[in-house]
């Protein structure tokens, strides 16, 4: 069985795989119970990923989550997680019509105009996403290999604003060995993977990352994933990953639970 539990048969051939790289100098995805201090996932969600592949192919931010409902989406981590403290100003709404109205003279209700927050940013972060759908897989191949966009893709938030390369299009079979190794996470929801644990290696793992949102911004599910903090490949026992053959050979991965 795969990491999420569905049975697949050994050596079937699903497809073929559109791969790209994408990084920036900063990112943010918050996460949602955070209060004080505004914490961040230490990599890319899926619901994210989602956006940013919606940005590529111009889909709006109401229908992304309808159109790619059925795609499969896998990720890698390329560059050590780095993570900074940072600190910004939230300023109200309502803060220049009422600035004008007091220099005008006019009386306004006095309450803070501002405040400080507190959050953390990823540091020159840098992910491969892996995108399988027969419908809008051409299309995103065609704007990639262009490096065009119909939106600005960024990664958490408008200001940090991403760059990407086209990697390829693979076919990809799904095949089964009692050890691979992946490059990319290795999500899951209900069973913890079996881990071929090596030595100088560093591991972690994330719980509750957003995995679908709605249109009216409704968490739909979430999942957990095991992941090298360093950007490493990880080894894992007895589960069906996809896999597909690049100039460096041959690269296995799985995809991200919808």
């Amino acid at each position: 069985m795969d990491p999420i539990g569905k049975r697949v048969s050994p050596n079937e051939k699903f497809g073929q795989v559109v791969v790209f790289d994408i990084w920036s100098n900063f990112a943010y995805f918050r996460r949602p119970y955070t209060t004080t201090n505004a914490l961040t996932y230490n990599f890319i969600p899926r619901s994210s990923i989602e956006g940013l592949i919606g940005a590529v192919l111009g889909i709006l931010i109401t229908e992304v989550s309808d159109k790619l409902s059925n795609s499969k989406i896998g990720l890698g981590i390329l560059s050590p997680i780095k993570k900074i403290p940072f600190s910004t100003i939230h300023t109200h709404t309502d803060f220049w019509f009422e600035m004008q109205a007091y220099l005008e003279g006019k009386t306004v209700k006095k309450r803070d105009f501002r405040a400080r927050v507190s959050l953390e940013l990823l540091v020159e972060p840098k992910y491969r996403v892996y995108f399988s759908d027969p419908n809008l897989g051409k299309e995103l191949e065609e704007r990639l290999k262009k490096h065009e966009t119909i939106f600005t893709p960024y990664l958490g938030t408008s200001t940090m604003l991403a760059d990407f390369m086209y990697v390829g299009t693979f076919d990809y079979n799904v095949t089964k060995r009692e050890t691979s190794e992946l490059s990319s996470i290795i999500p899951y929801r209900d069973r913890f993977p079996d881990i071929a644990v090596e030595k100088q290696m560093l591991y972690a793992a994330e719980q509750d990352i957003p995995g679908r949102i709605s249109k009216d911004r409704d968490l739909l599910s979430t999942y957990c994933a095991v992941y090298s903090p360093e950007g490493k490949k990880i080894k894992v026992r007895n589960v069906a990953v996809n896999a597909y053959a690049d100039s460096s050979g041959e690269q296995n991965f799985v995809f991200i639970p919808a």
